[in-house]
Order: C-alpha cells, then sequence, then structure tokens
C-alpha cells in the first residue's frame, strides 16, 4: 500500500480507485488505516471514519446493481462459499464500524482528556452514523448504548433538557435487562435534575428493580443506597416510592421488621405512590399483591410476600 493514500485527513473509495488501485484492494486499505489509526487514534481518527464511511456509501450506491462483476468477484473472495452480505447489508456493517470508531474516540477526549465539545461532535457523529445503517435496515447491536452515551454526556455537561429526549429514544431500543436498568437509571437523574418528581422516582425504581432481579444476592442490598438516597436528595421529598423500596429491600434483608416497614410505609401517600401501595397491602394482608406496581418490580414484591408469610406463620404447638 502507497504511503500517499495513508493520510491523516483520510481517502474516499474514489479517490482511491483514481489513484490506480482495484476494488480487491479495499480490504488491504482497510487494514491500513485501522493499524494507523490503533497506533495514532486521535491522528487518523477522522481519516478512517472518512474512509469506513466511504465504503459504506460505496456499497450503498452498489446494493442495487445486482450485475456487477467485480463486486461479486470482491465478495466472493471475502466469503467463499459462506453466505455472503448483500450490499445493503454491508454498507449498514461500515456505518455501524464507523461510529464505533466514533465512539471510542469519544472517550479519549472525555473524560480523559476533559474536552467535551469535541467528545460531543463524536458521540452524535456515532449516532448519526448508526441511524444511517437502521435506514438500510440493519440496527446496530448496541444502538440503544449509543444513545445513552449521548444523552449520559448531555447530562454531565449540564444539558438536561437536552439528554431528556435522547434518553427516551435510548430505552426504545433497550433490549436487555441490562441495558433497560442502565437508560432507565439516568433518566432519573434527568427527570429529577429537571424537577419532574414522579418520572424521576419511577425510573429509579425500575431501574432498582430490574438489577435486583438480574444480579441480586439474597442479603445485598447496600449497593443501592447511593442512588437512593441520591434522588431523594434530587426531589427533596423522602416519602415516595423511592423510600418504599428501600423499605422493601430493608425487610428483604432483615434490616427492618413487618411492623417497623409499616410505619414507615404509613407516612407515603398511598393513592400517588404505588409500590407503597401494594407494600402495605401485602404487610396487612400477607398476601402478594403488585397489580399496579411496575412488572420490573415482580421479584422485589414475591420476595417481601415470601418474607412476610415466614414471618408471620403461627409456631406450631
Amino acid at each position: 500500500m502507497k504511503s500517499s493514500v495513508l493520510k491523516p485527513e483520510g481517502i474516499t473509495v474514489q479517490e482511491f480507485l483514481a489513484e490506480g488501485f482495484s476494488e480487491d484492494s479495499l480490504k488491504d486499505l482497510e487494514k491500513a488505516y485501522e493499524e494507523a489509526w490503533q497506533r495514532e487514534k486521535l491522528v487518523y481518527a477522522d481519516g478512517y471514519i472518512k474512509l469506513l464511511v466511504s465504503i459504506a456509501e460505496y456499497y450503498k450506491r452498489k446494493r442495487n446493481n445486482k450485475h456487477s462483476d467485480k463486486l461479486e468477484r470482491l465478495l466472493e473472495e471475502m466469503f467463499g462459499t459462506l453466505k455472503r452480505p448483500t450490499p445493503q447489508e454491508l454498507a449498514a456493517e461500515y456505518y455501524i464500524k464507523a461510529a464505533g470508531v466514533a465512539t471510542s474516540v469519544s472517550l479519549i477526549y472525555f473524560p480523559r482528556l476533559d474536552c467535551p465539545e469535541e467528545a460531543k461532535r463524536y458521540l452524535q457523529l456515532a449516532v448519526e452514523l448508526e441511524k444511517k445503517a437502521i435506514e438500510l435496515g440493519i440496527v446496530p447491536e448496541h444502538h440503544a448504548i449509543t444513545l445513552n452515551n449521548l444523552g449520559t454526556h448531555y447530562y454531565e455537561t449540564n444539558r438536561p433538557e437536552k439528554a431528556l429526549p435522547v434518553l427516551k429514544k435510548a430505552l426504545e431500543y433497550a433490549k436487555t435487562p441490562e441495558k433497560k436498568g442502565l437508560i432507565l437509571h439516568n433518566l432519573a437523574l434527568t427527570y429529577a435534575d429537571l424537577g419532574i418528581k414522579q418520572e424521576a422516582v419511577d425510573c429509579m425504581v425500575k431501574s432498582i428493580c430490574i438489577h435486583y432481579s438480574t444480579k441480586h444476592d439474597f442479603g445485598d442490598v447496600s449497593l443501592y443506597d447511593d442512588a437512593i438516597e441520591r434522588i431523594i436528595k434530587m426531589t427533596k421529598d423522602p416519602y415516595t416510592d423511592i423510600y418504599a423500596l428501600k423499605v422493601a429491600l430493608d425487610l428483604v434483608s432483615g434490616n427492618l421488621n413487618v411492623e417497623e416497614a409499616k410505619e414507615i410505609l404509613k407516612q407515603i401517600d398511598e393513592q400517588k405512590w404505588p409500590l407503597a401501595a401494594t407494600l402495605l397491602t401485602i404487610l396487612n394482608t400477607k398476601a402478594c399483591c403488585n397489580a399496579s406496581t411496575p412488572e420490573e418490580c415482580n421479584r422485589l414484591i414475591q420476595d417481601v410476600a415470601s418474607v412476610v408469610s415466614i414471618k408471620t406463620q403461627t409456631p406450631p404447638r
């Protein structure tokens, strides 16, 4: 590969072909830029992204040209007898790869180099590139996290009003409990910062309940204290479902007994906060009732009901 094609500002496929190279050399070109970028990430970032986007657009233009002999030969060499991706799939793949490079560079600029505006530029670019893949019918596996990264960046740089719509969109693409829990946590902080108490509490309750149901070791609930206290402090109201959640966790872990839990929950408005209402129903009737609570909290509700049932059994005579 000639050194003239390897430059920080990058090169397009058209420019590369104009220098006398063939389609067959595209993989070598991509490899050369990837190696250069790995050595000097900030120097070659824009050039590498430019090349990847150019390759994506090259394949996108080819997607309707089913009789391109050169393209067929290139795909054959790259993938052999395996199922070959379509030009459209290849275009989406390169947009996603370019988005990954942009995300990686954003993490260098902020917080490592404390350059938030540069980080924002690359985070926005990552989102836009993944949108191009979606337009081609391919949803990137980590699109929810890419959106979460941008939304969180807005929040951390004191722009919660810009963070909110991005994080809400991220939640729409979250397909795993881990991703949903993470995004709900960040949404809770954003809502709280904007003074939207109900949504802040609801999101943090759901986030913690998701984590509890997927990661929880029975009795270990202290890892949730910081998030709970943060929402209480930000909303300036201890008597919400976030405190009801703390009561449930303390009851399950043995830090509270049933009567102590009841007294605390009575201070919370049952008409406004469904988790508090459900917990009081369980403590008073010893029956599991969670119809009005988020489904994310089902595991915790069941554990509370189990603990109450065990602790209120009549000893055998």
